[in-house]
C-alpha cells in the first residue's frame, strides 16, 4: 500500500478593479504535492526578468499568456474564492469570509493542513493567525489546519496564486480566456 501524496497550499489575494468590479475580493490557492514544488519554483523563477524581485500579474501586462501557460505547466490544482460584496465592505471582512471558505474547502477537497499565505506584514499576519485560531476553536475549520506567512519575493510558489487571481480578474472584467489553460484544474467558489 502506497503512502498518499502530501499536498500543501500556497495562497495569495487580490482585489478586482475598484471601478469596474467594485467590492470584489479574490483569494486563490495553488494546491500541489510537496514533491512537485521544486520544479514549480524553478519554472516560476525562470520567468523573472533582470532586476525583478518577484512576478506580479498586474506588472506583467505583455506577458499574461506566458505566465498563464507557466502556471498550467505546474503540477497544481487551484481553488479560488471570490467575494463580491457591498462596495463599502471592508477588505478585511471580505478576506475573512474568503479565508474561512478556502481553508475549509482545502481540507475537504485535498486534506490540506499546511497553508502558506503571502505575508501582508506582521500585524496583518497576526490577524490571520488569530482568525484561524478562532475558526479552529469553533470547529469551522479542521483543527489540523495550520497557516504560515512568507514574504512574496522570497517564495516563487506564491506567484502562482497571484497569477491565478489575475486570470480570474481578467475573466471577470474582459472575458479573457487565460483561465482556459488550467483545463479543469480550477474550482471557483462565490462567497
Amino acid at each position: 500500500m502506497s503512502t498518499p501524496v502530501r499536498r500543501r497550499a500556497w495562497v495569495d489575494e487580490s482585489e478586482s478593479d475598484r471601478t469596474r468590479d467594485p467590492g470584489t475580493y479574490i483569494l486563490s490557492a495553488a494546491v500541489g504535492p510537496v514533491n512537485s514544488e521544486d520544479a514549480a519554483r524553478a519554472r516560476m523563477s525562470a520567468l523573472r526578468l533582470p532586476g525583478q524581485t518577484k512576478l506580479h500579474w498586474r506588472d506583467e501586462r505583455k506577458r499574461h499568456a506566458q505566465l498563464a501557460r507557466a502556471v498550467a505547466e505546474c503540477d497544481f490544482e487551484h481553488l479560488v474564492v471570490v467575494r463580491t460584496g457591498v462596495a463599502d465592505e471592508r477588505p478585511e471582512r471580505r478576506r475573512r469570509k474568503c479565508l474561512e471558505i478556502l481553508l475549509r474547502e482545502l481540507h475537504t477537497m485535498w486534506s490540506v493542513t499546511a497553508v502558506t499565505l503571502e505575508s501582508r506584514g506582521p500585524a496583518d499576519d497576526q490577524r490571520d493567525i488569530d482568525f484561524v485560531n478562532v475558526l479552529r476553536g469553533g470547529q469551522r475549520v479542521d483543527p489540523s489546519v495550520r497557516v504560515e506567512h512568507v514574504v512574496g519575493r522570497d517564495e516563487p510558489l506564491l506567484w502562482i496564486p497571484d497569477t491565478v487571481c489575475g486570470m480570474v480578474t481578467s475573466q471577470r472584467l474582459m472575458g479573457a480566456n487565460h483561465i482556459d489553460v488550467l483545463d479543469g484544474r480550477i474550482t471557483i467558489i462565490d462567497a
